[in-house]
């Protein structure tokens, strides 16, 4: 918040929250039931230690009140092997790795983590639509300036991303990594970053998150 002059957020690629065909659930709901049922005997897999796949982990066992074994791995793509052989329970994993083998019947995709649909797969519900409101956990990317850039600066690197955002190669590519773009303003990419440092603090301090884990 000192440090940084925020510019625009550029991108949102939301997590998809997964199992493997063979665990008996259909609904978020039924895995909470599950996992309820099964204290600590569940397993999730994540990106590595403070990654928002494993962060996501973290907020769905606190809002649900679950016990579920994190698994780290080196990236969503080494996880994958183990999600589809079933040798993990879960895994919130990028849209991209996951909507294709769930729509090839491989996974089966339950929910989604951003605040609102997808385009990508609007066929799967939110977190907050699947009984956890306000659970919004997405990887994003943005740009920022160092504290103290002259607005006049801020305003044209604003300008130029919003439009480079709207050209139709950028939009094209984007769709092909399941990515959505923002361009939002200043203010409001600083309102998010302020929104987000207390909520995630919270959720790190609740889990014991430490670094070197």
């Amino acid at each position: 918040l000192k440090d940084f002059a925020p510019i625009s957020q550029v991108f949102i690629a939301a997590n998809v929250l997964a199992v493997p065909t063979e665990v008996p659930v259909k609904s978020v709901a039924d895995l909470a039931a599950l996992a309820r049922a099964n204290p600590g005997k569940l397993s999730y897999g994540h990106a590595g230690v403070g990654t928002s796949q494993h962060l996501a982990g973290e907020l769905f066992k606190h809002m649900a009140h679950v016990e579920i074994a994190s698994v780290p791995y080196r990236g969503t793509t080494a996880l994958m092997p183990d999600l589809l052989a079933g040798r993990i329970t879960m895994s919130f994993a990028n849209i991209v790795n996951v909507v294709p083998l769930a729509r090839q019947g491989k996974l089966r995709a339950l929910a989604i983590t951003s605040i609102k649909r997808s385009p990508l797969a609007p066929e799967l519900p939110t977190m907050a639509e699947s009984g956890y409101p306000g659970f919004e956990a997405v990887p994003w990317f943005g740009l920022v300036a160092p504290a103290g850039t002259p607005q006049d600066v801020i305003e044209r690197l604003h300008a130029e991303t919003v439009k480079t955002l709207a050209l139709p190669e950028v939009r094209k590519k984007f769709d092909e990594l399941g990515i959505e773009p923002v361009g939002n303003t200043p203010a409001e990419f600083a309102a998010v970053i302020k929104k987000e440092i207390p909520e995630w603090a919270k959720v790190i301090k609740d889990a014991g998150i430490k670094l070197g884990n």
